[in-house]
């Protein structure tokens, strides 16, 4: 399925209601606001989002009125018909009636005739783009419109759409393609080849990123994927989801800044964990150290509530408390960390606790998967270490956002108004720098590299020669339920 989202010259022509109001645009170059983006935006939304809840909208909601009025103008010429079907009609003199009977008859029998007659059908004409000139910049965006992360690739778009009004350029397109998940990864990267798109934002999933890139990269079109899998990088080809492996050396330098060289590795045998324990590893190696211990745990162990503490016992260098003493023995380690995604921490964290092994005795490190409400509330898991990427204030997206989509952003739509707009202002620039000006096409690879990077809504960034991106972290100490900033 193909989307095409343009901007018109006049607004007028937009197919959707919009909104209209101010935003000034986060994300330039040298982390700077382009005077050129400080304009009047206007929002059209992807798709209808479920209002998220009663608050009161500074912006009308143009739309609900609009429809709030055809639905009352109907009601009410329901409401005429039908006191007009029940008013009692004055009786036909007797000829007369059956004269009218017997028509009616007739008329309904033809009528018959003519539902059963099959019509021709007409040619559905297939969909296709309008051919593409050399001067405009159409953009594509590999996302999952329909299955089970529909409402994820709807924030995104979302987000690019928001950017797409917000930077005003008549001469940028934006197709969207539907990777559903996966599944249609490959068939999506084709159409936006056929499409003659000139970069593609996307797509979100690793497994995606993996089907499309070969594609893609065949036609040499650069890639922004959403992914945060460093695997996912090469040259051309890069990933601006927060990279567990950077957020693992900020938690690690800060922990050897604090003589804290005792570390541990539980981690999840899924493609994650073993991930963020071999980067751990590498990096623990460069400051001459080793963790203590690493273990894996499987699903089954997972699973079966023996199993696990059985494991975990064992992993904690656990000893049994004798009756002479309340004392405590020195834990083996004096920094933890766990690898795996928010249901491992969840599963893990009471256990651990249970073991002696909880926070108060160890260094808990984690990565901004922990800054999830659940976890920040487990009572096992306060007192913990984690990061997460320096945001800045955003006060007028989310406003903007809310006013549109009537519900809070998220991450993923920060990274999808981040990714247009990083593209869009490059295009600008070149195309206000003489010597690049009749460059065509872009050289992405040399323009998006520059050395202080972006500002944008998602934080600030810049990408790397071989595919991955390079943010900066802040540390929080999880305590009292909530997140406390350790770098004031």
């Amino acid at each position: 399925m193909i989307e095409v989202t343009r901007l018109a010259a006049d607004k007028k022509m937009l197919l959707s209601m919009c909104v209209t109001t101010i935003l000034v645009c986060a994300l330039s170059a040298c982390q700077q606001v382009a005077p050129s983006l400080q304009t009047q935006a206007t929002l059209s939304p992807v798709s209808e989002r479920p209002n998220a809840g009663s608050e009161q909208q500074s912006e009308p909601d143009i739309v609900g009125d609009l429809i709030a009025e055809v639905e009352e103008q109907n009601s009410t010429e329901d409401q005429n018909l039908e006191i007009a079907a029940i008013r009692q009609a004055d009786p036909l003199p007797e000829d007369q009636a059956r004269n009218e009977l017997a028509e009616q008859a007739l008329n309904a029998a033809l009528g018959l005739l003519k539902t059963k007659r099959p019509e021709a059908k007409q040619p559905v004409k297939p969909f296709s783009l309008p051919e593409k000139q050399d001067t405009r910049l159409r953009i594509g965006l590999l996302l999952p419109l329909s299955g089970e992360y529909a409402t994820l690739g709807q924030d995104i778009a979302g987000g690019a759409e928001m950017a797409l009004f917000q930077v005003n350029d008549p001469d940028i397109d934006i197709v969207i393609f539907d990777t559903a998940g996966g599944r249609q990864a490959e068939q999506a990267a084709r159409e936006a080849i056929a499409s003659e798109v000139d970069i593609v934002v996307g797509p979100l999933f690793t497994a995606s990123v993996r089907r499309a890139r070969p594609i893609l990269a065949a036609s040499s079109v650069p890639v922004l994927a959403l992914s945060n899998n460093i695997s996912s990088a090469s040259p051309g080809n890069w990933v601006l989801g927060y990279l567990p492996e950077q957020q693992i050396d900020h938690l690690l330098g800060y922990a050897v800044s604090q003589n804290k060289t005792r570390v541990a590795i539980l981690a999840s045998e899924d493609a994650f964990g073993q991930q963020v324990l071999s980067h751990a590893t590498a990096r623990l190696s460069q400051f001459g150290l080793q963790p203590l211990q690493t273990t894996l745990l499987s699903p089954a162990i997972l699973s079966d509530e023996d199993s696990l503490k059985q494991a975990i016992k064992a992993f904690s260098r656990y000893q049994e408390p004798t009756d002479d003493t309340d004392v405590l023995p020195p834990p083996a380690y004096d920094v933890l960390i766990l690898a795996g995604g928010p249901e491992f921490i969840l599963r893990t964290a009471p256990v651990l606790s249970f073991y002696d092994l909880d926070p108060s005795r160890v260094t808990y490190l984690g990565t901004d998967l922990w800054s999830r409400g659940d976890l920040v509330a487990e009572p096992s898991l306060q007192g913990s270490i984690i990061t997460q990427a320096t945001l800045p204030a955003s006060e007028g997206f989310e406003k903007q956002w809310q006013s549109v989509f009537k519900q809070p952003s998220n991450t993923l739509a920060r990274l999808g108004f981040d990714a247009f707009a990083l593209i869009a202002i490059t295009k600008q620039e070149l195309s206000q720098n003489s010597d690049q000006r009749n460059q065509s096409p872009i050289d992405w690879r040399a323009s998006l590299i520059r050395e202080q990077g972006f500002a944008g809504f998602s934080g600030q960034f810049k990408l790397l020669p071989d595919g991955r991106n390079q943010r900066q972290y802040q540390l929080y100490l999880i305590t009292q339920n909530q997140l406390t900033d350790l770098d004031l």
